[in-house]
């Protein structure tokens, strides 16, 4: 008996880069444009390998929690916004994030993107550090695609590019940086 259920381990999520892109909903923004402040996205992309605790070949996905925790995550930009100075950190609550699942249809719009639940920058990372941010899904999945928007969307700028930087608690950091971009 204990051979079967003992046949697989289960694998750990382990954050090994990121990657950031401009973007409309769905549609992403590879050269400088000028976007509505209203419909911009930073489409936040995690690289995620699964690693198995038992080294083991064998293995399902699906443990919850990171290998390593982040620690912290900052914005700057290379211009003046939200109050804050270019190349300063700009305070997190200016920012909503939310999954971007991918089982969306070709109807994808503004009024199903407004079913996601937003949540602040800092609860996301606590959500994600402590297992439990997958409460409609007992069977948690790591999701590894995520927009940030501005919450206060009355914000301009010309040229524009947003730096994420996360540090995890084993003292790694990844940084990814937007395209410039004009927002409106």
């Amino acid at each position: 008996m204990q051979s079967l259920f003992a046949c697989k381990n289960n694998c750990t999520p382990d954050i090994t880069g990121v990657n950031l892109t401009n973007s409309i909903f769905l549609t992403t923004i590879d050269s400088l444009k000028s976007v509505d402040a209203n419909s911009y996205r930073i489409e936040l992309r995690l690289d995620i390998d699964q690693i198995n605790k038992r080294q083991d070949k064998d293995c399902i996905q699906g443990e919850k929690g990171l290998k390593s925790n982040i620690k912290e995550l900052s914005i700057v930009s290379n211009a003046n916004i939200f109050n804050t100075t270019a190349g300063e950190k700009i305070n997190l609550d200016n920012f909503r994030i939310y999954d971007y699942v991918g089982f969306i249809s070709d109807d994808y719009g503004e009024d199903i993107d407004a079913n996601f639940k937003r949540y602040r920058l800092n609860e996301w990372i606590d959500m994600i550090n402590n297992d439990y941010r997958d409460t409609y899904d007992s069977t948690f999945k790591f999701y590894n695609n995520f927009y940030i928007e501005f919450s206060d969307k009355n914000q301009s700028a010309n040229n524009v590019k947003f730096k994420l930087i996360v540090t995890l608690m084993n003292g790694n950091v990844f940084e990814a940086e937007t395209k410039p971009i004009n927002i409106t």
